[in-house]
């Protein structure tokens, strides 16, 4: 039995090498990325059996991602293999405008991951899981990889989510609301937000209100992002904060995919929850310390060591 099955793009990364605006960019690094492969990565480091159900391109990036994946552990053989399409890719600048911060530029429009559908959905692998996850970012590319996850949703037996809403991928905010919501619908485990998504989505962001409103809709236990502050999690009878950790911030990029991936996996093991956002805060400083997403991803013992030396 799979522990997790995730649904969602991955995607090939060109990442600056300097900062600065793209267009004095000589050099780029390839990563492989992509919301829910991060998640899948952290997972599989954190000793679970993850599978990636996705497209990619019949094209020397679609064979990068595959290979990728089965070299970090996670089951690549329920992804599809679109030969009329390519595999997605963006660029990443740094630290300009906004020092610390990263823009992502999209080339994914029609990309072999947007052809997500429900016909690629392997139900028997589904339902079979402990836990399905997917994120906004898939509701978002296409209405086929949308239906594929509210399918998915419907046959799984539990659910995590991360919302991910990313204007440059909507039409609207309130696009954006109906889709989520309608995701939601189905009942969550775990969902992963911060307080712009949840101003968006509820019309608040105090994060024990968004508690009490997510709880409403059947979110068990939340997450709740506050960047270079910290994160807060809930769960019935309790709540905690982990402030953030003071850390070189190389490109944030892939953080909140690494706190999701590493929160998830050990709650799955039954890890206090407190101890799940420790590790998983220390995840997501280690990785905005690199270039890529989810190179920097630390193992349950690097995460220990991390959290002793501060």
């Amino acid at each position: 039995m799979t522990d997790v099955v995730a649904l969602g793009e991955p995607l090939v990364q060109l990442n600056a090498v300097t900062p600065g605006p793209l267009r004095y960019v000589v050099y780029f690094e390839r990563h492989i990325a992509g919301s829910e492969l991060n998640f899948c990565v952290a997972v599989a480091l954190n000793g679970l059996s993850c599978s990636l159900i996705a497209r990619v391109g019949d094209d020397e990036f679609g064979r990068a991602v595959i290979e990728y994946l089965r070299a970090r552990g996670v089951d690549a053989s329920h992804m599809v293999v679109d030969r009329e399409a390519q595999t997605g890719i963006y660029f990443v600048q740094r630290h300009y405008p906004v020092p610390n911060r990263s823009v992502l530029v999209y080339y994914r429009r029609g990309s072999a991951g947007s052809r997500l559908s429900p016909s690629d959905l392997d139900e028997q692998l589904i339902k079979s899981a402990r836990i399905v996850h997917s994120s906004g970012i898939t509701l978002a590319i296409s209405d086929s990889a949308r239906e594929a996850v509210y399918r998915a949703f419907e046959l799984a037996r539990a659910r995590t989510f991360d919302t991910n809403i990313r204007p440059k991928l909507w039409r609207s905010p309130d696009e954006a609301r109906e889709a989520v919501l309608k995701a939601l619908k189905a009942g969550v485990e775990v969902l992963v937000t911060d307080p712009d998504d949840t101003k968006i989505l509820l019309g608040v962001s105090e994060p024990a209100e968004a508690y009490r409103r997510y709880k409403e809709l059947g979110v068990n236990v939340l997450v709740y992002k506050e960047g270079a502050r910290g994160a807060y999690v809930f769960w019935e009878g309790g709540s905690y904060f982990r402030p953030a950790f003071n850390v070189r911030v190389e490109d944030p990029t892939g953080a909140g995919d690494a706190m999701a991936g590493t929160f998830v996996a050990l709650y799955l093991k039954g890890v206090d929850p407190r101890r799940a956002l420790d590790a998983a805060s220390a995840a997501s400083a280690l990785v905005v310390g690199v270039r890529g997403d989810n190179e920097s991803i630390p193992t349950p013992e690097d995460a220990e060591e991390f959290l002793r030396s501060i």
